[in-house]
């Protein structure tokens, strides 16, 4: 019987301990535990939060979210909702946690709070080398101007404060680019889209630094007041950590150098535009290469004889007056239509080894040696037998190329046309000057275009040319390697207000 009731108690007691446990365990949802029982919502509002091109919820706030769940081993499900229905969910239904909120005196006891994971600024910027320092508001009115858009809120704003020393710009972007050329002294702006605005102009985000801050608030994760206290705990555990071990500045640093603002796009003119110019050019290029190799089978250019190639030469030229056609022996020697002599430095040439190993080339931008104007080379092997014993070539001028594709296809005058070499060369342009100029290598946006567009197969970008916001559309040819563009003059990718910008402007419009 005692043996008996011993083994009752014992039971018992092991019954009492897992069921503690299974309490302990819902309670607060310990790391480990996997899917939770929150609901997370956010707003479209980049760059904190909204929803990229694949439809998937992004920005830097949410970066820092799904880090703290991994590092709780934890999942929940992330929602997009206008900010009305987000903030009222928060407010109202238990397990409800809302970012990015201002954390406002207003609202501080209605939720509980993790944080800050950011926060925005109405900031005074000068230009990164200026050595400008400011104490106060009244120092940068009496002795500063101030650069602002036209018409916008901060101009208002600025205006009422008895700002007078103000430059004017139709937008943000011009307006950071004349802090940045010396047009004014500062621009008055937001911490939330100095970074993409800065890239959109050219710039790097670190040429423009902050000298002084008008006003600043802190953005937070926010529960609703009934989540239980061991979940906020450990979520600001998981944020100061974060913190410590640099994992939260590598996040918003790397999130702040993104463009979240979308690209208007190429109109569709453009893009048929773009068709047609590489269907021109490729066709010049494809009817003199097929020429060239219908000719090197002809028993007058395998004879090698000078006297017998020379007439074939001429009657090219007569046919296309913009060409120089060439014969090139494998001994290194060369002429050209109406040449008396052979001349002897066909060796040096950068693609000579090439064509004597029986390659042809298609599309090579050289300078000619005649003519000094920029040509691309058209050249095919001249076989006998088995045997390379010349090559067969035209040298086709860029400029005159350029001038009858401009004919062809008829932009207005805020778009144009340009081809790049896969080496940086530019090849064919509306604007002939530019031709056999290599590209930028900067780290503005024109730079940074180019070399997109050189290393990608197709797509479309945006940047700034001598002061122009243009966006283009590019494909790479197949046949001569080169990548084709069109570009339109188009609206700068400015980013619209954060909610963080516009809770400022009621606290600043509050404060007057």
């Amino acid at each position: 019987m005692g043996k008996r009731l011993g083994i009752i108690i014992l039971t018992l007691i092991i019954l009492l301990l897992i069921a503690a446990a299974g309490c302990t365990a819902r309670e607060g949802s310990e790391p480990g535990s996997g899917a939770s029982d929150l609901l997370i919502v956010t707003e479209e509002n980049p760059p904190y939060n909204y929803l990229d091109a694949d439809g998937e919820v992004a920005g830097r706030s949410t970066e820092v979210v799904r880090e703290i769940l991994a590092r709780l081993h934890d999942t929940a499900p992330i929602e997009v909702l206008p900010w009305s229905d987000a903030y009222e969910l928060a407010l109202s239904r238990p397990d409800v946690v809302l970012f990015s909120a201002a954390r406002t005196p207003e609202r501080d006891p209605l939720f509980s709070w993790v944080g800050p994971i950011g926060k925005q600024g109405f900031v005074f910027y000068a230009p990164g080398h200026s050595g400008i320092e400011v104490s106060g508001v009244n120092e940068i009115q009496n002795m500063y101007t101030v650069g602002v858009v036209r018409d916008d809120w901060r101009h208002q704003y600025l205006v009422k404060q008895g700002f007078e020393n103000l430059v004017l710009y139709p937008d943000d972007i011009m307006a950071i680019r004349g802090v940045h050329e010396g047009e004014s002294d500062l621009w008055f702006g937001s911490s939330d889209s100095i970074n993409p605005l800065s890239l959109a102009a050219g710039l790097e985000p670190t040429d423009l630094a902050p000298v002084y801050i008008l006003r600043e608030i802190e953005l937070y994760i926010a529960f609703n007041k009934e989540t239980d206290e061991g979940i906020i705990r450990r979520w600001q555990r998981a944020l100061d950590d974060m913190k410590k071990d640099g994992t939260f500045d590598e996040i918003t640093t790397r999130e702040q150098l993104i463009m979240y603002v979308p690209l208007a796009g190429v109109s569709g003119a453009g893009k048929e535009a773009l068709t047609l110019f590489i269907s021109k050019a490729e066709g010049r290029v494809t009817g003199t290469a097929d020429t060239l190799r219908l000719l090197a089978g002809t028993s007058d250019i395998q004879s090698g004889e000078m006297d017998r190639i020379q007439p074939v030469l001429t009657n090219l030229k007569a046919n296309d007056q913009t060409s120089t056609f060439v014969f090139i022996s494998s001994d290194g020697t060369w002429y050209q239509a109406g040449d008396q002599m052979p001349r002897h430095n066909a060796g040096t040439l950068p693609y000579f080894s090439t064509l004597m190993a029986g390659t042809p080339i298609t599309g090579k931008v050289i300078t000619d040696p005649v003519t000094g104007r920029e040509a691309a080379v058209v050249t095919v092997p001249v076989m006998s037998g088995t045997n390379v014993i010349g090559a067969l070539g035209a040298r086709i001028d860029l400029v005159a190329l350029s001038r009858s594709l401009n004919d062809d296809l008829s932009l207005d005058g805020r778009a144009y046309f340009s081809a790049v070499t896969e080496d940086g060369v530019v090849a064919l342009h509306t604007h002939t000057e530019k031709i056999g100029v290599s590209a930028p290598s900067g780290t503005d946006t024109f730079s940074e275009a180019t070399r997109r567009i050189i290393q990608e197969t197709k797509g479309e970008v945006g940047y700034y040319e001598d002061g122009i916001y243009y966006q283009a559309a590019f494909q790479e040819s197949a046949i001569t390697g080169w990548h084709f563009i069109i570009a339109e003059q188009g609206t700068p990718p400015i980013p619209p207000e954060t909610r963080a910008e516009e809770e400022l402007k009621n606290l600043l419009a509050m404060n007057d």
